[in-house]
């Protein structure tokens, strides 16, 4: 057998229904998985008091409080679980606020006043004529500098 009739039979040998050449596995529909229970499951009612009271806590002042309460059960090592909550409330506290406001109409609203691209020069603008062509003296380092006769670069 030639290469050219071995060539022209390849694509007739592979039946329809037969996995594909590159051997990858069949993709299978993603199974959901049952939330676990957590240990600050009975004491989410307290943290959302205490946030109420003052957003601003961090986790571990958050680990301190359930700490001298409930010693057995939490210290510095439960620091990423009370994280991850922490980040989860503030995320829903914050999607209920923007869910709260009122929609503003886009079209009625007039662009800020004041500089755009974020550099924060609000000098004049900078002269874009040539080096050479400007007319007039400059000061450079105390000294009056006569542009015409300076050698551009």
């Amino acid at each position: 057998m030639t290469a050219a009739t071995f060539a022209k039979t390849l694509g007739k040998r592979v039946t329809a229904g037969e996995p594909r050449a590159t051997h990858r596995r069949t993709r299978r529909p993603y199974k959901t998985r049952v939330r676990m229970p957590s240990k600050l499951d009975p004491h989410i009612a307290a943290i959302e008091g205490w946030l109420a009271e003052q957003p601003q806590l961090t986790a571990l002042t958050i680990v301190g409080r359930l700490s001298e309460t409930h010693p057995e059960e939490f210290g510095a090592r439960q620091h990423s679980i009370v994280q991850r909550l922490l980040r989860a409330l503030r995320q829903k506290t914050a999607e209920q606020l923007v869910a709260e406001r009122p929609l503003a109409d886009a079209s009625t609203a007039a662009p800020s006043p004041g500089v755009v691209d974020g550099s924060g020069y609000v000098g004049p603008d900078p002269p874009t004529a040539p080096f050479v062509e400007q007319a007039g003296k400059a000061t450079w380092r105390g000294r009056s500098v006569d542009l015409a006769s300076v050698p551009s670069g």
